[in-house]
């Protein structure tokens, strides 16, 4: 169906909307529910996945609604909505390591594990915003992701096109499909104060959240025939000269860094899909904002699959990242001669909800890299080396074998705004090894609830 004839002037009546929503559970940020005058199964399965009209809704802007605007009455401006497009998430955990590290608790509660705020909404008829404010468990409270968009359409021929221009401070955040490093499984895990015995953590690429809140980046989009999905544009850093840090304590990037995302998605009756490429080049300085660079160069391919049958569904996603490492910055600083590195990440899942409430998810996450590479938490470090500044960290990925992980969650949604997990991480391999990789396994309870 022609954009134009579905969403012109994004304003869609409530009995049109019926037709295109799928009978699942679900619950989203729940100032767009208000916004559009449905239940949050409109837009997700289960929080974040996004059903075929959850990701055209971002597509446009956020800016589709069915609730009345304040109008003025004197001939003066006035445009606003009746209800402001404020929410509230708080997340709450409590989880156990199987093996407590010393002077650890074997209880770790998390109250909240995370406390967000947004401001998620239409702004006017063509922009809109998600815009979250996140406090953490560690004390930390400041700006987490965010996504302000231009979005328009229009007829190329009989192509109909969603077009957009989009700003954002995490890379991938802007994506409509769940099996990007922004939106991918697992949703919900122990927050910033959790520990184990092991203190191990899935090896990252840059393009995998290592420079999220800490930079600000401008794409622009195209959307074909609800078909093929084309988005290009950069990224900058958002540094503090002061202290030679980034903003937000994530990681330092020098100059411009290129993104791109090609998709191709389809639907059949209850069924739909996608599969897509995605990536970005990172110059990295290793000893402040002046120092050498190491090169990054992240390449990423993704899949998923949606079953949207009634009361139930099912959701598979999949993504393969490989990130080819050139420590020119790092041989330069410390003498050394590492030549190119590589890391490589998977990441797949599968959910599956049965009568609006009852869920149950099983993934596998793993990485593999070459002797010297970088892990994603070790940005700005030089190599088996110490950085001059003492703001750069230097963790490394230890070997060429990596690690692996199985994740196995069950869910229970008494409503579309509320969520009960039971989650149980369990590493097989750790530092490219099996021995002791289990003293990183844990269990978590979970508690999400949003308004």
């Amino acid at each position: 169906m022609p954009a134009s004839s579905l969403f012109r002037r994004w304003a869609v009546p409530a009995g049109a909307i019926s037709l295109l929503l799928p009978l699942a559970p679900a619950h989203a940020v729940p100032s767009f529910a208000r916004q559009l005058g449905v239940s949050c199964a409109a837009c997700h399965t289960a929080f974040p996945q996004l059903t075929p009209f959850g990701r055209q809704f971002k597509l446009l802007g956020y800016t589709m609604q069915n609730e009345p605007e304040v109008k003025a009455d004197n001939g003066k401006r006035l445009d606003i909505d009746r209800w402001a497009p404020i929410s509230l998430m708080v997340m709450v955990s409590d989880s156990l390591p199987q093996h407590p590290g010393p002077g650890v608790d074997a209880s770790q509660v998390e109250f909240p594990n995370q406390l967000s705020f947004f401001y998620a909404g239409a702004i006017t008829n063509h922009v809109g915003t998600f815009l979250q404010y996140t406090a953490g468990d560690g004390g930390s409270f400041g700006l987490d992701n965010t996504d302000v968009r231009y979005a328009n359409q229009t007829m190329l021929g009989n192509t109909s096109v969603i077009y957009g221009i989009d700003l954002n401070n995490n890379p991938t955040v802007q994506d409509v499909w769940n099996s990007t490093p922004a939106w991918q499984f697992p949703y919900f895990t122990p927050g910033d104060t959790f520990t184990t015995a092991g203190g191990a953590a899935m090896p990252a690429t840059v393009v995998e959240g290592a420079l999220a809140q800490s930079v600000v980046g401008l794409t622009a989009y195209g959307f074909f025939d609800n078909t093929y999905y084309a988005e290009a544009g950069v990224y900058h850093g958002m540094n503090n000269p002061s202290t030679d840090t980034p903003a937000n304590g994530g990681q330092l990037i020098k100059g411009m860094a290129p993104y791109w995302r090609l998709a191709y998605t389809g639907q059949s009756g209850n069924n739909n899909w996608e599969v897509g490429t995605l990536g970005l080049i990172a110059d990295v300085p290793v000893d402040g904002p002046t120092g050498p660079t190491d090169k990054f160069t992240d390449i990423g391919f993704d899949g998923q699959y949606q079953w949207l049958a009634g009361k139930n569904t099912l959701t598979v996603h999949g993504a393969y990242y490989h990130e080819q490492q050139k420590l020119n910055g790092t041989n330069a600083l410390t003498g050394s001669s590492y030549g190119s590195q590589h890391l490589d990440t998977y990441n797949v899942s599968a959910t599956y909800y049965y009568n609006r409430m009852y869920g149950a998810t099983l993934a596998y996450l793993g990485a593999s890299s070459s002797a010297n590479a970088v892990d994603q938490g070790a940005l700005g470090g030089p190599a088996g080396g110490t950085s001059l500044n003492p703001n750069i960290p230097t963790t490394y990925a230890p070997s060429d074998k990596g690690a692996a992980a199985y994740i196995a969650q069950l869910d229970y949604m008494p409503w579309y705004n509320m969520q009960f997990n039971l989650q149980y991480m369990a590493f097989n391999k750790v530092n490219g090894t099996t021995t002791d990789a289990s003293y990183n396994n844990y269990v978590m309870l979970g508690m999400w609830y949003a308004y």
